[in-house]
């Protein structure tokens, strides 16, 4: 970028004519300045482009530093808030169900422990509830499946106290019940969780695209300040065989600051919003195949409770371990989480394959029972404390699920906080920058405009 316009040394400026309006004077002498006659014109032609080029670069830092901070800052606390607790809710939902259909295998009372993780569970899940719809804003599409939730939860929770109440009775009816629950929530209730999670994940993403994405505007912008301002300067030192005004250099220094500053600051921001959109993404993975853990679970008790020899209706089971393992054992949601994990996780992912394939056995031990007639023997091992019984190792399961969500949500708040702090100062520093830069080039070519007068 040059910014050369001429000079036509040797013209004595006049004084105005008395008399003479002050809008004449104005007139002419705008005209003079256009004209570039003098070099103190010439001079101040320079002046005004470079103010010029640096409050334009200083408002486009600015407007662009101030969206960037908020994206992340939203995305990092508002929306990966609202996403952590749809994740909360999918799997409160999920795991309540399975403690409610885990509670009516034994009959009568049910176990005490079932009992109180249910109500912790549904506590929980209306408490995340509420914290979500309280940080959507007016008319976000997520606003939707928050309400079927909050119609849902109670009618589900009605079904399930309806069905206790035949159980403790000995009623074939309280299945029944039962059933419609289970079935309540497996198709409305989780697929509503399911889609809030998928909105916020989405919003999360776009978010962290415009604090993570490159500067464009801001970084071409202060780079054409810069160039304008050595221009001048080179130019000027040129002409007069004088070293660097020390406006000018003032100015081309708080330049370059300025977009060091948003290169620093976009590099590391971008860096900690991957690791975080990458520990999203292995949540999200984790998240499902907890809820399929879940979901299978409810599905072994409930065909307990039905008292009848499984058969078809253990492919619910079947299908919801294949989505956590793949049909051969070595896929699904546990592998695309791996994928996407740091190394130091793939360890903590491998164990809980092996811990769902143990369960798996332990499942197929309760179907064999139960379909040869030993209704007693397959209760036992579906709710008993043996090591080897399906209860226990359903439990080890869920709790390295458990853990690693944890772990990885946790990661994930890591990462966006270094993103956040980052961009600390973006939104005003290098826009302050840009004002001293104009204030240098102002006071370097106005001393040598002022050698004229």
């Amino acid at each position: 970028m040059s910014v050369d316009v001429g000079a036509r040394p040797g013209r004595v400026e006049q004084q105005p004519e008395p008399g003479r309006s002050w809008t004449a004077t104005l007139r002419e002498r705008w005209q003079e300045l256009a004209r570039g006659e003098a070099t103190p014109d010439r001079l101040r032609r320079a002046c005004a482009v470079l103010v010029l080029g640096c409050l334009v670069a200083g408002v486009v830092s600015l407007v662009s530093g101030i969206n960037r901070t908020r994206a992340v800052a939203d995305g990092g606390e508002r929306i990966g808030g609202i996403v952590a607790d749809a994740a909360q809710i999918y799997r409160s939902l999920a795991d309540a169900d399975a403690m409610a259909t885990s509670g009516f295998v034994s009959g009568g009372q049910g176990p005490a422990a079932a009992r109180a993780r249910y109500d912790a569970d549904v506590a929980r899940a209306s408490a995340r509830l509420i914290d979500a719809a309280g940080k959507l804003p007016a008319g976000d599409p997520a606003a939707a499946p928050v309400a079927t939730l909050a119609e849902k939860l109670p009618v589900y929770t009605s079904l399930v106290e309806t069905a206790r109440v035949y159980n403790r009775q000995n009623l074939p009816l309280g299945q029944s019940y039962l059933s419609t629950a289970s079935k309540l929530m497996a198709t409305e209730m989780l697929p509503a969780a399911a889609k809030l999670r998928s909105l916020q994940t989405g919003a999360l993403g776009d978010a962290f695209s415009v604090g993570g994405g490159i500067p464009w505007a801001p970084l071409v912008t202060l780079l054409a300040a810069i160039i304008a301002v050595v221009d001048v300067s080179m130019r000027e030192s040129r002409r007069t065989n004088r070293a660097v005004s020390p406006g000018l250099a003032v100015a081309g220094g708080a330049l370059a600051l300025a977009l060091i500053w948003w290169v620093a600051a976009s590099v590391i921001a971008g860096a900690g919003l991957g690791a975080a959109n990458r520990h999203a993404t292995v949540a999200s993975a984790l998240d499902d195949a907890s809820t399929a853990v879940l979901q299978a679970r409810s599905n072994e008790s409930l065909v307990l409770v039905a008292r009848n020899s499984g058969g078809g209706s253990d492919s619910v089971y079947v299908d919801q371990m294949n989505k956590v393992l793949g049909p051969d054992g070595n896929g699904g949601l546990l592998a695309a989480a791996a994928a996407d994990a740091d190394p130091a996780a793939t360890a903590g992912i491998d164990g809980i394959r092996t811990a769902a394939k143990d369960w798996q056995a332990a499942h197929a031990n309760v179907r064999k029972l139960d379909d040869s007639g030993d209704y007693r023997a397959a209760v036992d091992s579906a709710i008993g404390t043996d090591p080897a019984s399906s209860g226990t190792r359903f439990d080890r399961l869920d709790a390295a699920l458990t853990q690693a969500v944890d772990a990885e949500r946790a990661a994930f708040a890591s990462a966006a906080r270094t993103a956040e702090t980052a961009l600390f100062g973006l939104a005003g520093g290098p826009a302050v920058l840009a004002l001293v830069a104009a204030a240098g080039a102002v006071a370097g070519l106005g001393r040598r405009i002022g050698e004229y007068r």
